[in-house]
Order: structure tokens, then C-alpha cells, then sequence
């Protein structure tokens, strides 16, 4: 129906990107082993209403970007619920309603050293991985189904 929302697609933290080793952890709460210990990769958080859209763009950055890692935490059974972290952005409200809605991160102070710092300036962003994040986002909205 017109003007209903089907999805939500929250930008938190896109810009940063790094190949140092041992840059990526995780939110307390979260086993380590989820995602890769370098933070080189475009973080996608979603729920129980939103795994599939994950999924779908997964599957578009495989095919439309390769070589731009994109890594989808998805949770299930309403876990995310008993993680405060999952829920630190704008995505949360419609988690709350029940809407499908992701988080595209780049993991904000679990990588960038920069977070919330003085030196967190445009110079240290990678100009590169925003455009990757760009055109995947394009691509969503190209070749997002019908509904």
C-alpha cells in the first residue's frame, strides 16, 4: 500500500575502514568469533523482520561489487532483544514496531579509534569504502522486489 514503510535502511558510522590486524571486536554480549578480527568489511545488523533484506544484499555486494566485504549479523528468535548495543541506533524503533529495518555500520568505535574523538575528522575516513557503501545501497534500491 502507498506510504507504507517495508523496510528501513539506517546508516551508522559507514566511513571507516581499516586492514590493521586485531582492529575489529565486538560489543560486549556479542562471542567474538562473529565477525572478522580486521575491520575491513561493511557490518549489516537485522532481526527476525529484516534477515532476508540482509540476505538480499549479501548477495548483491557478492554480485555487484565484488571484493567489498559485507557481513550480515542477523538475529533470530528476538535474541537481539538481551544485547543493549544491537539497539543504539535508529533502526530499534522499527525493530520495536515489528518493521523490517537494517543497520549498514562500520562497526563505529568496535574498529575506529577515532569514535567520538578530536581526531575524527573527514581525513580519516575512506572515501572508498563510502562510495562501495553508496552504490550498494543504489543497487538495493534497483533491484529491490515489488511489494
Amino acid at each position: 500500500r502507498a506510504g507504507e514503510v517495508t523496510e528501513a535502511h539506517v546508516f551508522e558510522m559507514v566511513g571507516f575502514r581499516t586492514t590493521a590486524p586485531k582492529s575489529q571486536t565486538m560489543p560486549p554480549g556479542l562471542p567474538g568469533g562473529l565477525a572478522p578480527d580486521v575491520g575491513d568489511f561493511l557490518g549489516l545488523l537485522a532481526n527476525r523482520h529484516s534477515n532476508a533484506v540482509a540476505e538480499d544484499l549479501v548477495r548483491l555486494a557478492a554480485s555487484y561489487l565484488p571484493g567489498f566485504p559485507v557481513l550480515a549479523l542477523k538475529m533470530y528468535l528476538g535474541v537481539e532483544k538481551l544485547v543493549g548495543h544491537l539497539h543504539r541506533s535508529d533502526h530499534a524503533p522499527f525493530w520495536r514496531a515489528g518493521l523490517s529495518a537494517l543497520m549498514w555500520t562500520d562497526t563505529s568505535e568496535f574498529r575506529n579509534p577515532h569514535y567520538h574523538q578530536p581526531t575524527d575528522t573527514p581525513d580519516t575516513l575512506d572515501y572508498d569504502f563510502l562510495a562501495n557503501v553508496t552504490r550498494l545501497a543504489l543497487a538495493r534500491v534497483l533491484t529491490r522486489p515489488a511489494g
